[in-house]
């Protein structure tokens, strides 16, 4: 069975380019375009991580975080999406398990969701 990975961000663009990525990789995506669409996914689709987007209209990705922490799917890994370098700290206290500054990197985009899913 293929692992399911969750791809949450409003940038089509962004999406796009992670989406193809990781099937070259042999995963399957399911998408959202922000915070409340993810919750519903997560509900429907049960990913087995979530790549998350912080900055998004109607639910950013704290506001998603600690809707998730609330949930029976709760413990989904999550790896955080920025474009600002110094929010590791933060990252860390919300229970993120890996991020990655824009543009991604691919490959250590790929190393974090195997470190994640192993």
């Amino acid at each position: 069975m293929k692992n399911k990975i969750l791809i949450v961000d409003d940038d089509r663009l962004n999406i796009t380019l992670l989406q193809f990525g990781l099937r070259d990789k042999g995963y399957e995506i399911c998408l959202a375009n922000d915070g409340r669409e993810a919750l519903k996914v997560v509900v429907q689709e049960k990913p087995n991580l979530i790549i998350l987007d912080i900055q998004m209209p109607n639910m950013n990705g704290f506001e998603f975080m600690n809707e998730l922490r609330e949930t029976p799917d709760g413990k989904i890994p999550v790896i955080m999406l920025t474009a600002n370098e110094t929010m590791q700290d933060v990252f860390f206290m919300e229970g993120v398990r890996g991020y990655l500054v824009k543009p991604v990197n691919m490959k250590l985009l790929e190393e974090k969701i195997v470190a994640c899913l192993n």
